[in-house]
């Protein structure tokens, strides 16, 4: 069972989470406490939400975070365990083996969902899918809407949510304004996965099978071993 956050009446903010993903440098550090509001000012106030400014230990750059309010007690006032994150970690991908055209797109989508423009992440995502069919040609749509289907197999997304996601990537144009149905954060977060294994199947896969076989096809020559003949001995005879 997760143990909530509180602020006790000697304004010490006690959390378990201590630790996590600094946006700045990406480490996985602790963060320290630097700032949280009094708990007379909270008390007599009583915010929906309360805001905590945290440091990285790594880079030493404050974060700031806020806490929603569980329930209000004479010596402490209780937090939901998991703070809101003002500041997102960037979302990463290895746009090596992607089309350039592919990767431009792709890496504004990720902004987007970094930067939690939701809509805007949907919208920049089925213009990936465009610039995908722009790259592979028209008649892969179906092989993407297959790759997309197996997603779904393998994750067990729920009809709801596949629902949104067909509509995103394959419905309308990808300049033609924001979806008819936003996308949740749920949504956007099983979509985001989604582009990712479907470039990664499509795109890396195919680029790391084939330098594998051309290792196997074209090996590396090794130089033969060099073997050194011992001299013969010398005759003691003059």
């Amino acid at each position: 069972m997760t143990t909530p956050a509180f602020l006790d009446s000697q304004n010490r903010l006690h959390r378990d989470a201590t630790s996590g993903e600094c946006p700045h440098c990406g480490a996985i550090s602790h963060l320290s406490l630097l700032a949280c509001p009094a708990f007379a000012r909270v008390r007599m106030d009583r915010p929906a939400k309360v805001g905590v400014v945290l440091q990285c230990d790594a880079c030493r750059t404050p974060l700031f975070m806020r806490y929603r309010v569980r329930a209000w007690h004479e010596d402490r006032v209780d937090f939901h365990p998991l703070p809101e994150h003002m500041e997102r970690p960037p979302e990463r991908f290895n746009y090596a083996h992607l089309p350039d055209n592919v990767a431009a797109v792709f890496r504004e989508a990720l902004a987007c969902y970094s930067a939690n423009l939701l809509q805007a992440f949907a919208i920049m995502c089925r213009a990936t899918t465009q610039a995908m069919l722009e790259d592979l040609g028209e008649r892969s749509r179906l092989r993407i809407f297959d790759q997309v289907a197996e997603v779904r197999m393998l994750a067990d997304i729920e009809d709801s949510t596949f629902n949104a996601i067909r509509r995103v990537l394959f419905e309308g144009e990808p300049t033609g304004g924001h979806p008819s149905q936003p996308l949740t954060r749920t949504q956007a977060a099983v979509l985001l996965e989604t582009m990712k294994d479907l470039l990664y199947q499509i795109y890396v896969r195919r680029a790391k099978l084939q330098q594998a076989l051309r290792l196997r096809h074209f090996p590396t020559e090794t130089p033969a071993p060099v073997t050194t003949e011992k001299p013969a001995p010398r005759s003691a005879e003059g």
